[in-house]
């Protein structure tokens, strides 16, 4: 005979190992976050008092491409900077930037060429304002820009692309067809040509999500969104691949990278361990300042680094990504 009050013992001891394991596991994740140390990339160099964001590393972790412009994103120039002598140089215009409104430049995984946005114009008047282009290197340094062939490129805006091994491109649209106001989208690489972008579906909410970027091994997705739970505008988050292949619940990044101000495109190091990301935090002068009395006070909170522009930051996630992998 089955005995009900033997399996109703059963069932509440299993529920409150369930609970008691997730509660544990969640304290551990919160103390991993919480441990976490994010630093400026080179101070003074890469981040200064102006306003940089959206960088790239090179496959052989020589060569650091950024965005240097002027708040609001009316003008925005192409930088990079190489590594020598275990330091970032003085950063150089790359020399197919410098006229046109140019973004979110994206390393390709073999190193042939470099991804980048752009408003330059184009002979094709079914395009939009800014579209993907590419850019090969070669002996001499690098060719001249030309334009991504497929559907990738349309009349919709096509912002923030990262772009796999495969040749597959995530990116962010808020003008495109069915986006709720900013969502990731994914265009695949088939015979030569890229194929219309789709939604990819478990990864945007009612609110903005943008800034997609995959781990090389493809098991881990960041990106950044101003969801419900976040910190402040916009807040970073990582996902976990499924067995069936669709990106589970986002996780935010926490206290240490997150903050009450814009915090996103994150970006991986060749290795996947180190995420590279953009911040406008704010430093202790002007957000502890309630109230400006001297000029020399104003002009100094003003010059700092950390002015609420938008910086370069990085942090090591190898703790997190061995205690995810093991989840």
């Amino acid at each position: 005979m089955i005995n009900l009050k033997q399996i109703g013992t059963a069932t509440f001891l299993s529920l409150t190992f369930l609970v008691t394991t997730f509660a544990q596991e969640n304290q551990e994740l919160t103390q991993i976050l919480n441990n976490l140390q994010v630093e400026l990339v080179q101070p003074g160099t890469i981040s200064t008092n102006g306003f940089e964001f959206g960088t790239s590393i090179s496959p052989d972790s020589k060569e650091l491409f950024f965005v240097k412009g002027i708040s609001g994103f009316r003008r925005t120039v192409l930088v990079y900077s190489t590594w020598q002598d275990g330091y970032w140089s003085k950063p150089k215009i790359a020399p197919f930037s410098g006229q046109y409104r140019d973004g979110n430049p994206y390393h390709a995984k073999d190193g042939k060429g470099l991804y980048f946005t752009s408003s330059r114009p184009t002979s094709n008047p079914e395009l939009g304002a800014t579209n993907l282009w590419f850019v090969a290197r070669n002996d001499q340094g690098w060719s001249e820009p030309e334009l991504v062939k497929g559907a990738v490129n349309d009349k919709h805006e096509i912002v923030y692309p990262t772009v796999q091994a495969d040749k597959t491109i995530h990116f962010v649209s808020w003008s495109r067809p069915g986006s709720k106001g900013g969502d990731i989208f994914v265009s695949k690489y088939e015979n030569g040509t890229y194929t219309s972008p789709e939604l990819v579906d478990e990864l945007n909410t009612p609110a903005s999500d943008a800034d997609p970027e995959i781990s090389p091994d493809g098991n881990y997705l960041y990106l950044t969104s101003q969801r419900e739970g976040g910190l402040g505008h916009y807040d970073l988050y990582i996902f976990k691949k499924q067995k069936d292949g669709k990106w589970g619940k986002g996780i935010n990044l926490g206290p240490k990278i997150n903050s009450r101000n814009m915090d996103s495109d994150p970006i991986l190091s060749p290795d996947g361990q180190t995420l590279y990301f953009s911040s406008d935090k704010l430093g202790e002068i002007a957000a502890g300042q309630d109230k400006f009395t001297e000029y020399d006070t104003l002009v100094e909170s003003l010059d700092q680094i950390h002015n609420g522009l938008m910086n370069i930051y990085k942090v090591d996630l190898s703790s997190l990504l061995s205690y995810l992998d093991r989840s």
